[in-house]
């Protein structure tokens, strides 16, 4: 993630419509890991989890981020165009 959140095409999309938090792998929290069971195939970090206002699961990613398709999902998800 260090190499994409800065990026022209996804920083300012999460700074406009996104809070993001942090959680740590090693002690999670059990909220946390019930939203990563929504994730196919969760078995690599990092994973990006996106959670409406409500707490509900909406989208996320497991392991390697490619930096086109998380801008894609930040736009389609933020309804940015």
């Amino acid at each position: 993630m260090q190499g994409v959140v800065p990026r022209p095409d996804v920083a300012p999309l999460l700074q406009q419509h996104f809070v993001a938090l942090a959680a740590d792998a090693d002690d999670t929290e059990r909220e946390v890991e019930e939203l990563a069971m929504n994730l196919e195939d969760a078995m690599m970090l990092p994973f990006v989890l996106f959670v409406d206002a409500d707490g509900k699961f909406v989208d996320g990613f497991s392991g390697s981020i490619n930096p086109v398709l998380f801008a894609s999902t930040l736009k389609r998800i933020s309804g940015a165009t």
